[in-house]
């Protein structure tokens, strides 16, 4: 297996079979974990030390950041929110004429 390793000895790719020219290490295959490939990410998770692919003990999850709707999206919320808005006032206006229409017919 080769490994792309930063001065940091940060992981930030591999190829498990062929060449790149990016790659500046070579490994056995007997001493990649059994999860490397699996869980790999080029985040800082992975360190190659003392010739040996090891988890980061430093590697702190990322935060998730919260999406925020694009502008488009933020519009077809305020329309979908008028609509119902509008469903309700023309419901409460029918509950009102059926209830006018039951006066008048007596």
């Amino acid at each position: 297996m080769k490994l792309k390793v930063e001065t940091t000895g940060v992981i930030t790719g591999f190829v498990a079979i062929g060449d790149t020219s990016d790659m500046n290490v070579t490994v056995d295959d007997n001493i990649v974990p059994v999860d490397f490939i699996n869980n790999f990410s080029n985040d800082g998770r992975w360190i190659y030390k003392d010739n040996q692919i090891v988890k980061n003990p430093d590697y702190v999850v990322p935060d998730t950041p919260q999406p925020v709707p694009t502008a488009d999206q933020q519009l077809i919320m305020k329309q979908a929110a008028d609509i119902a808005q509008m469903k309700q006032m023309i419901m409460s206006q029918a509950s009102q004429i059926a209830t006018l229409s039951k006066g008048s017919a007596k």
